[in-house]
């Protein structure tokens, strides 16, 4: 009887009670992910843009001749959130040299844009869950297409430009 209990045993311990099924995610682009990316292209396309500003300013000015220097030029419009654009006056307005550094000059706005639209993807990607590792490779390198994609868009135009 031990050796029928015992056989017994052994066979129930090795069935399962139920099926196995694949349950494999594929990753794809969806509603959320068109979301996120474009956040994160227009994340790039700040930051491109703040760079075509910085190092690239004059083919920015020659491209476009009519824009105000004392906004888009980061080495006049710096002043901008200072009293009269003099550091020594203090600020211009109530936080114009923290909170609402945005509202001064073009530079600053790119910083804020580029921030704010990063740190929305990750709050927005954040909430979507647990997901096998390799799609958090696939996120990454789909991110970082959309950021490539956002900053070549502002910076690579201006770059190949002769402005001499």
């Amino acid at each position: 009887m031990r050796i029928i209990l015992l056989a017994f045993l052994i066979c129930a311990s090795a069935a399962q009670a139920q099926e196995k099924t694949e349950n494999k995610q594929k990753w794809k682009i969806d509603k959320n992910k068109i979301l996120t990316g474009s956040l994160v292209f227009v994340s790039g396309a700040a930051k491109g843009f703040n760079e075509t500003l910085q190092f690239n300013y004059p083919i920015f000015e020659k491209t476009f001749p009519g824009a105000n220097k004392q906004w888009f030029d980061p080495k006049v419009s710096w002043r901008n959130k200072y009293e009269g654009g003099n550091p020594d006056n203090g600020p211009k307005f109530f936080l114009s040299t923290s909170l609402l550094v945005m509202f001064t000059d073009q530079y600053h706005l790119n910083n804020f844009i580029h921030r704010s639209a990063l740190m929305s993807a990750l709050v927005i990607k954040i909430g979507e869950g647990k997901k096998p590792f390799k799609h958090y490779v696939y996120d990454l390198l789909f991110y970082s297409a959309c950021y490539q994609a956002g900053f070549s868009a502002l910076y690579y135009p201006f770059t190949s430009r002769d402005y001499k």
